[in-house]
C-alpha cells in the first residue's frame, strides 16, 4: 500500500481524513486538486506533502501549452 503515487498520469493518494475507519483513495488529475488535498489535510506529514507538491508541479507543467521555453517557464512560475 502506497500513501501517494503517480498512476496513469494522475496523483493517487490516501485520503488521510478518512483513516482509520475507511481506506479511500483520491485520484487527482489537476494541480489544483492536489493543492486542495494538501490544504484540507487529506495529505499529512512533511514527506508526503513534499511529494504531493512535486506531483502537483508536474501536473501543472503538463497542462501548459507553450511553444517557447521562456513562455513555458513564465506560465509555470505563475
Amino acid at each position: 500500500m502506497k500513501a501517494i503515487e503517480w498512476l496513469n498520469n494522475k496523483v493517487r493518494l490516501i485520503d488521510q481524513t478518512r483513516l482509520p475507519g475507511e481506506l479511500v483513495y483520491l485520484d487527482l488529475d489537476g494541480y489544483r486538486g492536489v493543492m486542495e488535498a494538501i490544504k484540507e489535510m487529506r495529505v499529512r506529514g512533511a514527506p508526503a506533502i513534499g511529494i504531493a507538491g512535486a506531483y502537483a508541479l508536474v501536473l501543472a507543467a503538463n497542462s501548459i501549452k507553450a511553444s517557447e521555453q521562456r513562455d513555458f517557464m513564465s506560465t509555470l512560475e505563475e
